[in-house]
């Protein structure tokens, strides 16, 4: 998972309904740094989002759990709450996620960069 990727779609689906969030010329990336997780350790994660001329880059800590499906990201080291996230797909080229939150389901499509 370490490395840079290039998200190609973050698409949002409720009720059935799908919208797709990446509009033309909204660039979104995710950088994992390459430290070995071992149980319980948490490594660097930064997302940078870019439209318009504007950049916004926001850094959080990961971790893979559960044999490599999920993904839990929390906003610090200290922080109590965390996002858990499933990874649908990961090789060496493309990453899949899916997030569901009651009945809204968030898939990001990203690859390697």
């Amino acid at each position: 998972m370490d490395g840079n990727w290039n998200v190609t779609s973050i698409k949002f689906t409720e009720d059935g309904v799908s919208e797709e969030f990446l509009e033309p010329g909204f660039t979104f990336k995710l950088s994992f740094d390459g430290c070995k997780l071992k149980d319980d350790e948490y490594c660097v994660m930064t997302s940078t989002s870019s439209y318009g001329g504007m950049s916004e880059t926001e850094s959080s800590v990961y971790r893979v759990t559960e044999e490599g499906t999920k993904l839990e990201i929390k906003d610090s080291l200290t922080s109590s709450t965390s996002e858990i996230i499933e990874i649908v797909e990961l090789d060496k080229e493309n990453l899949k996620l899916k997030q569901v939150d009651g009945t809204e389901t968030t898939e990001i499509t990203a690859k390697k960069q």
